[in-house]
């Protein structure tokens, strides 16, 4: 009885897929490239770390100020702080907020609809929506450009508070 259990457990444990390990860089003025494994989840906090992401990572959060992130694809994105710059191909879906960020991507939904969040103020936003999107803006002063790939209906957008600009290129 205990060998089948043991057999059965050992089989299990083979069976199930490893998951890669969250890719972390903490501190200041770091230069650093890394590839994401098939959907490696990504945090980068601190202050002014530059950081490219190569092939195709899962959450990659940007968290503290001045950093500099350039980037293949992610499942999400998340720029939460003062004046971060982050550019890449495609995001599954996004949120921008506190101050100061500037974000330049392609919006490509997983599911049903990639949804867009920025709150916070002086942000710059550009994207290009390669499928449905449903626009979140909330703050003061915020920009956000977009277009649309070919077919691609415009998306549902909801804002609220001061001097925030929604825009089609």
């Amino acid at each position: 009885m205990k060998a089948g259990l043991f057999a059965l457990l050992a089989s299990l444990a083979l069976a199930a897929p490893a998951l890669a390990e969250e890719i972390s860089i903490e501190g200041a003025r770091m230069s650093r490239d890394f590839t994401c494994e098939d959907g490696q989840d990504v945090v980068i906090s601190g202050a002014e770390n530059q950081v490219s992401l190569a092939g195709r990572c899962g959450v990659v959060k940007v968290l503290g100020s001045n950093h500099g992130l350039s980037f293949e694809a992610a499942d999400e994105l998340v720029v939460s702080g003062i004046s971060i710059k982050a550019e890449g191909k495609q995001v599954g879906s996004l949120v921008v907020e506190v101050a100061k960020n500037k974000v330049r991507t392609a919006v490509k939904p997983s599911a049903e609809s990639a949804k867009v969040d920025v709150s916070g103020a002086d942000h710059e936003v550009e994207l290009t929506l390669a499928g449905p999107a449903r626009i979140e803006m909330q703050g003061a002063k915020n920009v956000l450009r977009w277009r649309a790939e070919p077919g691609v209906k415009p998306p549902s957008v909801s804002t609220s508070g001061v001097e925030n600009r929604i825009s089609r290129d």
